[in-house]
């Protein structure tokens, strides 16, 4: 992948910082051109589509209009439900209005209600109470707990109310039908319920460039948003290019970067096949070869994402072909082993065959090993490990060099022992980003190694962490995504653990986490987690493996883990958990590829770690 080179900005100049990642309000609210008249309602239906069009959407098809009810309560009930369809077919919604709040209704953000109470036809889990107002007017309450936020850029803010909210609306006859006339009071929003969002929003991810500090390559970072159902493919991909060029924020803003200037316009896409010509305008007509070749990847990577809906790019400006990209994988995975874990109370051993190779360097003495990492960056002959061991003074580090292939026990090279912290307990998580930079967390403080250093710096934390009772939060374990921009946090917040995002950021030396935001809606109580991919964690919640989205949908669970699991790793095919029997040593690794269904075990040992 080419360097971005010469768009890399400083963190002193904002007015060259990235455009945030996120659909711009066309993605949400945008009329689309040549809109179907309104369709007489029904089950969903599958999109039709030709040939090159993404088999993903059900399309949501809006109940009957205003005068097919009787009642105004039905009238609100069907208005929440043909929402659904607002970014396919606004009329579809508007006709549920009276003819002035017609005109001047345009809602932006998306409230997603959870879906409680009875379920009806059309499906509207709310309670409602009718009030008589006068002979002309009536208004009907609605009450429900909102889920999560969609921003007008399309991040999924999940933000669960603590209880149920009230939604009025005023309804009046009109030529003797039922209509909206009041809608509740505040932002105009979309009230949508979780089961139709569903239907017609799809998970989709823009592409940014991860900054500097490395001065290799930089890499893609995946940037998740919901994209609304569209008419065609085109629609759809003019959204996501729109989004790659808008001005929003979200929080992966000031960790990642964009190749595309401010004042870059869409001129035109169309797809053909597998291939997307992409015709820029504007500053773009300013950039040099090396930065459109930047964009070109931008483009590449966020319409091939799956599903794809081109995997090949040829980019224009004003109509002159500037550059193209072939099929190509631009985003850093997970790497698939060596496994390395704990076989012993001071020692670590690699492998999960019949005659694992083990070291218990003299250095560990009686001290217990509490957390393990591995260097994603190896060479065929040995492979850089670090170890966290508690010996009654806080916690220190080993940085070991182990060898691979079946090369013989003990350690080679030069091995070197960090002391982390004296007042914040053991280190409970270690984690090695792809730059190099080791992590390690302990209570309430993470610190991060420099390679050339190796001398730990403290990391400033988010400044609002969720708190619950009179102890601050703990952080519990750290994982650095394959990007090293994303970072996921589990924190002891009262009496059940809580998943976190945040992005790394870097200013004048001083490494920081950004904004946190919550992650994996419907956990129970997530104690381990580990990255299964770019754009999804494996959690062990609650006695069992759950997948989180991260674009913000709600957790999967994929089966039980085995009895008294702990700990979890994953490759991104084969998932490995190990157990810990208190006050014994009975310790066992235990592997599944079949997706957490069934479990085999291996070895004798504990807190097992791919690289990473």
């Amino acid at each position: 992948m080419a360097s971005v080179g010469p768009v890399r900005t400083s963190s002193r100049s904002p007015a060259r910082i990235r455009a945030t990642a996120g659909l711009a309000v066309i993605a949400v609210i945008v009329v689309l051109a040549g809109c179907a008249t309104v369709p007489s309602g029904g089950a969903p239906q599958l999109v039709k589509s030709g040939g090159n069009q993404v088999q993903a959407y059900l399309q949501q098809l809006p109940p009957p209009g205003p005068q097919a009810y009787h009642k105004p309560d039905e009238v609100v009930y069907a208005f929440l439900h043909a929402s659904a369809s607002y970014a396919f077919d606004p009329a579809a919604v508007r006709q549920f209005l009276v003819p002035t709040l017609r005109a001047k209704w345009h809602p932006r953000p998306v409230t997603v209600l959870s879906s409680i109470g009875n379920a009806s036809t059309p499906r509207v889990p709310l309670h409602s109470q009718q009030n008589v107002s006068s002979a002309a007017g009536q208004s009907v309450e609605l009450t429900g707990q909102r889920l999560a936020i969609l921003s007008p850029t399309g991040q999924y803010q999940y933000s669960p109310s603590p209880r149920a909210s009230t939604y009025p609306f005023s309804l009046q006859k009109v030529h003797g039908v039922w209509l909206i006339s009041a809608l509740p009071p505040g932002p105009d929003s979309l009230l949508l319920l979780q089961s139709d969002f569903e239907h017609v929003y799809q998970a989709r991810n823009l592409f940014f460039f991860a900054r500097p500090p490395s001065p290799a390559d930089s890499n893609l970072v995946p940037d998740a948003v919901y994209a609304p159902l569209q008419s065609s493919n085109t629609n759809l991909a003019s959204g996501l290019v729109k989004g790659l060029l808008s001005d929003q924020h979200s929080w992966l803003s000031g960790a990642t970067e964009t190749a595309f200037p401010r004042g870059t316009s869409l001129r035109s896409i169309t797809i053909s096949g597998q291939t997307a010509v992409v015709d820029l305008g504007g500053a773009a007509a300013h950039t040099s070869a090396l930065q459109q070749q930047a964009m070109a990847e931008q483009l590449q990577a966020t319409l091939a994402s799956s599903p794809a809906l081109a995997r090949f790019l040829q980019l224009e400006i004003y109509g002159r072909t500037v550059a193209t990209i072939g099929s190509a994988n631009l985003i850093d995975d997970v790497l698939r082993g060596p496994l390395v874990y704990q076989s012993a109370q001071s020692s670590i051993s690699e492998g999960l065959g019949s005659q694992p190779q083990s070291v218990g360097p003299a250095e560990f003495g009686s001290a217990t090993i509490t957390a393990v990492a591995m260097s994603p960056v190896n060479t065929p002959q040995a492979m850089p490990v670090a170890v966290a061991a508690e010996d009654g003074n806080g916690c220190q580090v080993y940085l070991l060099t182990l060898p691979t292939g079946g090369q013989g026990g003990g350690s080679t090279g030069s091995n070197h022992r960090v002391r982390i912290s004296t007042s914040s307990g053991k280190c409970t998580s270690l984690s090695w980003d792809n730059n190099g930079y080791l992590w390690a967390a302990a209570g309430q403080k993470v610190w991060v190694l420099p390679p050339q250093s190796l001398h730990p710096q403290p990391v400033a934390l988010p400044a609002h962490l969720p708190s619950r009772g009179k102890r601050a939060p703990q952080i519990i374990a750290l994982r650095m995504a394959p990007d090293a921009v994303r970072a996921a946090l589990l924190i002891k917040s009262g009496a059940h653990d809580r998943l976190l995002l945040a992005a790394v950021h870097e200013d004048h030396n001083q490494v920081s986490l950004g904004n946190a935001i919550p992650a994996g809606i419907g956990l129970q109580d997530p104690t381990a987690m580990s990255w299964f991919s770019p754009y999804d964690l494996m959690v062990l919640d609650d006695s069992a493996i759950a997948e989180v989205p991260l674009a913000g949908g709600s957790a999967e669970r994929l089966g039980s883990a085995p009895p008294g699991a702990d700990s979890l790793t994953t490759d991104g095919v084969t998932f490995v958990v190990g157990t810990h029997v208190a006050g014994t040593s009975d310790y066992k690794i235990w592997t599944s590829s079949t997706l957490a269904s069934t479990w085999h075990k291996t070895v004798t040992g504990a807190i097992p770690i791919y690289p990473g």
